[in-house]
């Protein structure tokens, strides 16, 4: 799987002329899903797991229902609070989606959700940085100093 560009930027001009943008459709999930799945495997290799779970073979045949969204919410906020605990020194700038405005889904709402998935593939491609900066290899030429007593 690889990570799928979100779109953030639908508006209200996409929903009265009734343009792709306008409607969340097959392709808008699947690329949701499988973007949350490409993050949870992206924090398994900095060994934060996080329980996600991803359908990502939708199709024209089965609809989303509430609670598969509630799912995709869901997931996508449980993924900074456990990189958070793990790294209390990352930030998010995520957008809060509360609950009234996640039981009446609309563009503005989607292009939220999109743009926490972008924030945190932004987050995690500055990851190996972070940890390169606070770890060293052993049996590297890296003396720490000692103090003399």
């Amino acid at each position: 799987m690889s990570w799928i560009t979100p779109i953030t930027d639908r508006t209200a001009a996409d929903v009265a002329n009734r343009t792709a943008r306008g409607f969340l459709n097959v392709a808008d999930i699947n690329r949701i899903e499988n973007n949350v799945a490409w993050l949870t495997n992206e924090l398994r290799r900095f060994n934060i797991f996080v329980d996600t779970s991803s359908v990502i073979n939708w199709d024209q045949s089965r609809l989303p229902t509430i609670a598969d969204l509630q799912r995709i919410r869901n997931n996508i906020s449980n993924l900074p609070v456990r990189a958070f605990i793990i790294r209390p020194d990352l930030s998010f700038n995520l957008q809060n989606i509360t609950d009234a405005r996640f039981q009446h889904l609309d563009f503005v709402t989607v292009n939220q959700l999109e743009m926490n998935l972008y924030l945190l593939r932004r987050m995690t491609d500055r990851m190996p940085i972070i940890y390169r900066q606070a770890s060293f290899i052993s049996g590297q030429s890296l003396f720490l100093p000692q103090r003399r007593v």
